[in-house]
């Protein structure tokens, strides 16, 4: 079922615009921007290969080096190639700071690519900003982070949408409201303003969609236990269970929480919750039983194809050349391929706009970063200076996990 809410993934849609990503150091002898001839485009990944975050981050760094591959394999940018590092900042606020500070300092970089969590892009974002370098954050949302005002229209950008806004609406328009389920409970993190937003944002569809929020339950993130939680939540005998949750291992503890007590409950939306190694470790394809997830690019892919207008076709054709650039990549198991898309957007996006600036002088192309349009694997994006975070549309699929495991199109 192709779902059309205000935000999520995407491809250049004007134009595959050649894929360049670019972010470089200072050196001697400035050609562009800044870089001598034949200096490579350093882009540095302030990422989470550890930790909380870990499954995020691997599968961002996963794109994001197929995507500099793909890159420099296809001529760089302006001649230049792009040499891609990244730093595990182990799902620490303190350690996406340093890494910030060393992208820029140490490796000279001109973008960062990351962090994935709000509080962790909360640290590094001022780093980013005093040292005028481009940060492509990969965290959920942007306006909902928490973030200074003074922070949202400057030298950070967010490379993805609000995912936790798009699930609970998708989740509204494709299950509560078809069914016409009135209760509803949720389980957030308390993983700082963009978690905790949820319950503000799910109240609000309630009173525009007609149903009840009778439970919300709090987790820290990276929890071992949430029975507790689970067991409040059940008390309030909801029909439904939507999550806020961190992807990995808190979306694993809660669903075998959940089941150990109710083993039929709908929960939507579970994000990159179709990987196998996810299914594996929740448990089994059984215990996916009435589990709505998103994620999966090939039925994104579908999806997309099975649309007349541009956009879905936009997307389509993006897709495809992801595919292509994590194959090309040697990323070819079923966790590289499914949910390795916000890297590669970031790529996608960073390419945008160095190739549009004509230039790789790093305020020209934060001039042109805030006036991003462009689609990105189903994201369209028509930001502006006051609106980083001003998306058109949201091209998204809604799945389900078969019995052999495999995740097909909800319908």
């Amino acid at each position: 079922m192709m779902v059309f809410p205000r935000r999520r993934i995407l491809f250049p849609l004007a134009a595959a615009v050649a894929l360049a990503l670019a972010g470089c150091g200072s050196s001697g002898g400035a050609v562009s921007g800044g870089l001598a001839k034949d200096a490579p485009i350093v882009i540095c990944g302030d990422l989470a290969l550890s930790g909380p975050y870990a499954q995020i981050g691997e599968t961002d760094n996963w794109g994001a080096t197929a995507f500099f591959k793909h890159l420099n394999a296809t001529g760089g940018i302006q001649g230049h190639k792009v040499s891609y590092v990244v730093e595990n900042n182990q799902s620490s606020a303190s350690q996406a700071e340093l890494i910030a500070r060393k992208c820029i300092l140490s490796e000279h970089a001109k973008v960062i690519v990351g962090p994935e969590s709000g509080a962790d892009t909360e640290a590094a974002l001022p780093i980013a900003i005093a040292y005028h370098t481009i940060l492509i954050s990969l965290s959920s949302g942007w306006q909902t982070n928490g973030y200074p005002a003074s922070e949202l229209t400057s030298w950070g950008f967010p490379g993805f949408y609000d995912v936790f806004y798009e699930d609970q609406l998708a989740s509204v328009q494709n299950l509560i409201v078809p069914r016409h389920l009135t209760r509803v409970a949720l389980l957030e993190d308390n993983c700082g303003p963009v978690c905790l937003t949820n319950q503000g944002s799910v109240q609000a569809l309630a009173r525009q969609y007609g149903f009840q929020l009778v439970s919300t339950q709090i987790d820290q993130v990276g929890a071992t236990d949430v029975t507790p939680q689970v067991l409040a939540m059940l008390a309030a005998k909801p029909q439904i269970i939507l999550f806020g949750l961190v992807p990995g291992t808190d979306s694993i503890t809660a669903i075998r929480a959940i089941r150990a007590q109710d083993p039929s409950i709908p929960i939507s939306e579970c994000s990159a919750c179709e990987l196998p190694s996810f299914i594996a470790a929740a448990g089994g394809a059984s215990v996916m039983h009435n589990i709505y997830v998103l994620g999966s690019m090939q039925d994104w892919l579908t999806a997309a194809s099975q649309g007349t207008s541009p956009e879905a076709r936009a997307t389509a054709d993006g897709l495809r050349q992801y595919f292509a650039g994590m194959r090309a990549a040697g990323l070819t198991s079923e966790d590289q391929l499914d949910n390795s898309q916000e890297g590669w957007d970031a790529g996608l996006e960073i390419n945008w706009a160095m190739t549009s600036a004509g230039t790789l002088d790093e305020t020209a192309v934060m001039h042109k970063l805030q006036h991003l349009n462009i689609n990105t694997l189903g994201i369209i994006w028509n930001r502006t200076p006051s609106d980083y975070e001003n998306i058109s549309q949201v091209l998204a699929a809604m799945e389900t996990i078969a019995p052999d495991g495999t995740a097909t199109l909800y319908k």
